[in-house]
């Protein structure tokens, strides 16, 4: 017999082991979540705990977690970690999904990002009327791959720089699943961190980046630069200045990001600059 239940915070070791485990694999794989066990416990407990409610819900048959639903939750959207479905049946899944989603009724957007080989997924997608947005490309570089700079132009954010950088933000991520507001509240984690190139007072462009010194790895989440300084090689300076700060960090020994597939003048900087494809990535938005 299946059951549904919503974890608890002492659970959590048992939900980042199944996530892990799945996720190694393709055919399971979403983007969101990563490999180690460690470092997707330690995300489970910064992100899906509310109020000592943890947003992680999970189908059980002979006590052993078949399926799981996690949920990053901020300004009304839900990142969603999965679904994840070890045995892949449609019916369980979709009552693991209402079962989850049943008390969420602040959420007016999920989001879904799934490995182009997860084939079931992408069933489920469909099955629950869900559209892809996009083609993602995962890419990774390795330290050794790449060339520090000397000397660095870029500043670490301000709250005096708010203002221009939600500017860039909202123009080049209209539709981004971090606000610039949002960008700003996770500072206050070290390894959450905000550099913005300016001169005279005047922000240029910015770069996001999430280090994670257990994994030995960063995630760059967003790069831009102000439209009216496109095209001046601002891009290119910004993103080697931020590649060489987050290495100056000895534990870290790779950077990963995720760019859009029909994105060619970035994906060629990015492949330029010694990053290669690891997975190919399907966005997906449900609205209720």
């Amino acid at each position: 017999m299946t059951t549904f239940e919503q974890l608890t915070i002492d659970q959590l070791d048992e939900a980042a082991q199944f996530i892990a485990s799945l996720n190694m694999n393709k055919k399971f794989h979403i983007g969101y979540c990563g490999t180690d066990k460690e470092d997707i416990l330690s995300d489970l407990h910064e992100d899906f705990i509310e109020n000592e409610h943890v947003n992680v819900f999970v189908s059980r048959h002979d006590n052993a977690i078949t399926g799981l639903i996690g949920f990053d939750v901020y300004d009304g959207i839900a990142e969603v970690w999965g679904p994840f479905s070890r045995e892949q049946q449609m019916e369980n899944q979709l009552q693991l999904w209402h079962f989850a989603t049943e008390g969420l009724t602040q959420i007016k957007e999920f989001l879904f990002f799934i490995n182009v080989e997860n084939i079931f997924q992408q069933q489920f997608m469909e099955t629950i009327h869900a559209q892809k947005s996009s083609d993602e490309l995962y890419l990774t570089l390795p330290k050794d791959a790449f060339q520090q700079l000397e000397a660095i132009q870029s500043d670490l954010y301000s709250d005096t720089d708010f203002a221009q950088f939600e500017a860039i933000h909202a123009h080049a991520f209209p539709n981004a699943y971090y606000s610039a507001k949002t960008i700003a509240e996770k500072l206050h984690n070290s390894q959450h961190q905000l550099i913005v190139l300016k001169e005279q007072q005047l922000v240029k462009g910015y770069a996001y980046f999430e280090m994670n010194d257990t994994l030995h790895s960063t995630h760059l989440e967003f790069i831009a630069i102000a439209p009216e300084y496109r095209g001046q090689g601002l891009g290119k300076q910004l993103l080697k200045e931020a590649l060489t700060l987050i290495f100056k960090n000895e534990a870290i020994t790779q950077v990963t990001l995720t760019v859009n597939n029909m994105n060619t003048e970035a994906n060629s900087l990015y492949y330029k600059t010694g990053f290669q494809k690891q997975d190919s990535l399907l966005s997906y938005v449900l609205n209720v």
